[in-house]
């Protein structure tokens, strides 16, 4: 996939790839290295989540500017990651020049987000948004991030050690998760977020 993208950006777009990674860790060590002025990235990287990386490039190279290019629905996951500091978001259905036109208004300094989406942004600043509606966009950023997690059949104790917290924390987390869900066990909690994981992941 990686390839493809990178060949399509050169050939068809004109734009330079400078690097490629598989990973947060991998995408951390390549900017480092060498700084691009543009990082494309999905959102799920392995067992790591995007998100949570987007927040730490916004102080590790905030001059790096993000683009999230992701089969995930907008109306949840585009506002978290310009909140957490990306400046674009294209979804994976869109036609091939709506990337290469999000890239290049990035990089001239711009915002790239769909129509839809920044009349949803400039209906929030007004007072006269709607907010998120869907399993996800009741979840903040963090119970976003275990719920996947459950949905992915990893068991608390997998999902501390990935997001570095204790097993305690993540129980909580669980139970807020069930209580805005309106969920009464932990089967129930796993059935949700793996018909969500299901619906949300493939393409």
């Amino acid at each position: 996939m990686r390839e493809g993208i990178a060949t399509l950006l050169e050939k068809q777009g004109g734009f330079i790839v400078t690097g490629r990674a598989a990973s947060a860790r991998e995408t951390r060590a390549l900017i480092e290295r060498m700084p691009p002025q543009v990082l494309l990235m999905d959102l799920m990287l392995q067992e790591d989540d995007g998100l949570a990386l987007i927040k730490d490039l916004a102080v590790l190279a905030p001059t790096v500017r993000i683009v999230v290019f992701s089969l995930h629905p907008e109306d949840i996951y585009a506002e978290r990651c310009l909140r957490a500091g990306a400046h674009g978001y294209v979804m994976k259905r869109e036609p091939v020049e709506t990337l290469f036109r999000a890239l290049r208004d990035v990089a001239a300094g711009g915002i790239a987000v769909s129509p839809g989406l920044a009349a949803t942004l400039l209906g929030g600043l007004t007072g006269r948004g709607h907010p998120t509606g869907g399993t996800g966009g009741r979840l903040t950023d963090r119970e976003l991030q275990v719920f996947r997690l459950v949905g992915l059949a990893r068991s608390t104790r997998e999902i501390a050690e990935t997001l570095g917290v204790s097993i305690k924390t993540i129980e909580a987390h669980r139970e807020n998760i069930k209580n805005k869900l309106g969920l009464d066990s932990a089967a129930a909690l796993l059935n949700r977020a793996a018909l969500w994981v299901r619906e949300t992941e493939t393409a």
